[in-house]
């Protein structure tokens, strides 16, 4: 796992911008697509103050209640939102196997994902099966460890939602101990993100995305370009000719 960190910082240190930038961009965007509707619903949302007196104390209680166009908004909102995180999803994961297949990413990248379709299909499955799990408390903890990888087989490999989950429990349930290890690496490299004061989360998201890319690709037997070797300090003289060391 020591390798997965290794690598990832390397890569992401050489493209900070296309990695960052997006992020940024799409935080910017998921903001909007949520903010608006609530921002609208609260506007309009009905307003009622209650006085209470109790022992020659008083004091004001003020709720509100969303209307009709409110609740509305508010469902399209979170739908847009779905949508908006799993297109960052997959134009992430996209672009970090481009850096694992040794291409050159930009910015732009990552704006274009691909499968995408199948992404919201996949995304769309899970969170579902996450709903249902959720009564057994561990059981969304459980579903979002074995089906890891699923996105990435899924833009990787164009795998169906249902084989990309299937072939993600295949992967774990074969490599229990790296695939803990890397899950829990990333999910330690986005809690770091969020405990700077969520600033930390334009690293830490796109660290935990390529240490989860290189194990799958490790994990599954495809290809990992190796870390850029820094070139050796220079300006040294050189050595004298053999035999004139000492003359």
């Amino acid at each position: 796992m020591g390798e997965a960190i290794s690598w990832a910082w390397n890569k992401f240190t050489k493209n900070v911008a296309a990695l960052v930038v997006p992020l940024v961009i799409y935080g910017l965007a998921i903001t909007a697509v949520i903010g608006i509707p609530l921002a609208i619903a609260f506007a309009t949302a009905q307003k009622t103050s209650t006085t209470v007196v109790e022992y020659d104390y008083s004091y004001h209680s003020t709720s509100a209640e969303f209307s009709a166009i409110g609740w509305i908004l508010t469902i399209i909102g979170y739908i847009a939102v779905f949508f908006v995180v799993a297109y960052m999803h997959a134009g992430l994961v996209s672009g970090c196997l481009d850096i694992a297949d040794g291409k050159p990413v930009s910015i732009g990248t990552f704006f274009k994902p691909r499968n995408v379709g199948t992404v919201v299909l996949t995304s769309f499955l899970l969170a579902v099966a996450a709903m249902v799990l959720s009564c057994t408390i561990v059981g969304p903890l459980v579903l979002a460890f074995f089906a890891q990888f699923a996105i990435a087989f899924v833009v990787d490999r164009s795998l169906s939602p249902i084989e990309s989950i299937k072939a993600s429990i295949a992967t774990v349930r074969g490599e229990l101990g790296n695939s803990a290890l890397s899950w829990l690496v990333q999910y330690a490299a986005v809690l770091i993100g969020e405990l700077a004061c969520l600033v930390g989360l334009v690293v830490g998201v796109p660290v935990a995305a390529l240490v989860q890319v290189y194990t799958y690709r490790k994990l599954t037997g495809g290809q990992v370009v190796p870390i850029e070797q820094s070139a050796p300090p220079g300006g040294y003289p050189p050595a004298p000719p053999p035999g004139q060391q000492y003359a």
